[in-house]
C-alpha cells in the first residue's frame, strides 16, 4: 500500500487542520479512491437528503464521541442519492440536489465528508461485501453512527444487526440512533417531502430547520405578470426535487450575493384558458434580466391557495396584498444555508458555522418583520 503520506484522506485532514475545526469554517469535501485511507475516525453513514433535523442530531453524536476518543468526525456519504440509479426522475422526489446536500454536510460541524461513488457494481455487493468496500478496505473507523433504519448492501438487506456484528469483529463500536421526532412523529426526509407537497410548509421548514429552498434556471414564460404590472421570473425546476404544493408564498430569491423578497406562486393560475402549471417568482425592487440565471428560491411563508379570479380587476389587487404580505420578510438576517449562486463545477458551500445546537435559531433566517407572527 502506498505510504500515508500520499493517502488522500489523510492528507487533506492533515492540510486542513480538519480535526476540530472552528467556527466559520467548512469542511473538505474528499472523493473516496482506491488508496484513501480512514485513519482515527468517527463516522455517520447515510444519504442524508435534506441535512434535516434528524440528520444533524446524528451528526452531532458523531461528532460528540470524535471529541471525546480524540478522532476525526466524517460524515460518510454518496456522489449521488442511491434513488437516483433506481428510479426514475419523476419519482425522486429529492428535497436538494447533490451538490448543495454535501456542502450541506461540510457546514454540518463535521471534520471532513467523505464521498464514495455510487455505481452499479457498489449497488450489486451483498451487504458485508458493501461494507468492506465502502469502509474496511480503507481502515476501520472508531465507531460509527447510524439511524435505527439503516439498510445497506444489494436490495437494502444488510441491517443494523448485520452493521453491529461486523463491527464487533473488527473492534469497531456501532451507534444505532432511534429515529428523532418532533411533534410525536419520527422526522424522516420522507415526512418532509409529504408536508411540502400537501402544503404544510411550516412543518416542513420546522423539520429541515430552514426555509426549503430550491435552485432553478430563469425560462421565458407567458410575460402575462409584466403586462399586468408586477413581471415574474418563470422558473425551471428539475424534475427530480419535490415541487412544494399549489398556492402562493412569501419567499427570498438569491441571485449572486444579492437577495431579495419574492412572492411566488406555485402551480395552474386558473384564470387564465390553456395555462399550464408553473412555478413564478416576483422580486420585490428588482429591475433587470433574468433570463438564463440560476436563482436560489427560498419558500418561507404559505400565504393562500391557487384561486380563480373573476376579472383582472380582482386579480390585481390579490397579487398586490401577496406582495405587501412578503414585503414584511427580513433579509437581512442570513440563513445557516443561503448560499450565493456555487461557482461553475464546485460541489461544496459557503463556509458558514451551523452547529447542531443551532437547530431551532436557523428558522429565524427569513423572520417576518411583524414579531406577533414571528417565523414559520
Amino acid at each position: 500500500m502506498p505510504d500515508n503520506n500520499d493517502r488522500p484522506f489523510r492528507k487533506a485532514l492533515a492540510d486542513e487542520g480538519a480535526a476540530g475545526r472552528g467556527p466559520g469554517q467548512a469542511a473538505p469535501v474528499i472523493p473516496l479512491a482506491a488508496d484513501s485511507a480512514l485513519g482515527a475516525i468517527v463516522c455517520a453513514i447515510g444519504v442524508f437528503d435534506g441535512v434535516h433535523e434528524g440528520h444533524r442530531f446524528l451528526l452531532g453524536e458523531a461528532v460528540a464521541q470524535a471529541r471525546r476518543v480524540g478522532a476525526a468526525a466524517v460524515a460518510i456519504t454518496f456522489d449521488r442519492d442511491p434513488d437516483e440509479f433506481f428510479l426514475d426522475a419523476a419519482a425522486q422526489r429529492k428535497l436538494l440536489v447533490n451538490e448543495d446536500r454535501i456542502g450541506m454536510l461540510a457546514e454540518s460541524g463535521v471534520d471532513a465528508v467523505l464521498v464514495v461513488p455510487f455505481d452499479a457494481l457498489l449497488a450489486s455487493k451483498a451487504p458485508l461485501d458493501f461494507l468492506n468496500a465502502v469502509i474496511a478496505a480503507h481502515g476501520i473507523p472508531r465507531g460509527i453512527h447510524v439511524g435505527a433504519d439503516f439498510r445497506f448492501g444489494h436490495r437494502a438487506r444488510g441491517t443494523v444487526d448485520d452493521l453491529r456484528l461486523w463491527g464487533a469483529d473488527r473492534d469497531c463500536a456501532v451507534f444505532s440512533h432511534r429515529l428523532l421526532t418532533d411533534e410525536g412523529l419520527p422526522v424522516t426526509s420522507t415526512r418532509i417531502r409529504d408536508a411540502l407537497e400537501t402544503g404544510e410548509l411550516a412543518l416542513a421548514n420546522q423539520l429541515l430547520t430552514r426555509p426549503h429552498f430550491l435552485w432553478a434556471r430563469v425560462t421565458a414564460g407567458r410575460n402575462m405578470g409584466r403586462r399586468l404590472g408586477f413581471p415574474t421570473a418563470n422558473l425551471e425546476l428539475e424534475e427530480r426535487l419535490v415541487r412544494p404544493a399549489d398556492g402562493v408564498y412569501a419567499g427570498v430569491a438569491e441571485l449572486g450575493d444579492e437577495r431579495y423578497r419574492a412572492a411566488i406562486s406555485v402551480g395552474v393560475p386558473a384564470t387564465f384558458a390553456g395555462a399550464s402549471a408553473t412555478i413564478e417568482a416576483h422580486l420585490l425592487d428588482f429591475e433587470g434580466d433574468l433570463y438564463g440565471r440560476r436563482l436560489k428560491v427560498s419558500f418561507v411563508e404559505y400565504l393562500r391557495p391557487m384561486q380563480a379570479f373573476s376579472g383582472i380587476d380582482e386579480l390585481k389587487r390579490t397579487v398586490q396584498a401577496d406582495i405587501g404580505q412578503t414585503a414584511r420578510l427580513s433579509v437581512t438576517v442570513h440563513s445557516p444555508y443561503c448560499h450565493p449562486e456555487p461557482a461553475e463545477g464546485s460541489s461544496t458551500a459557503q463556509a458558514v458555522d451551523c452547529g447542531q445546537k443551532a437547530l431551532r435559531p436557523a428558522l429565524g433566517c427569513f423572520a417576518a418583520e411583524d414579531s406577533s407572527r414571528g417565523s414559520e
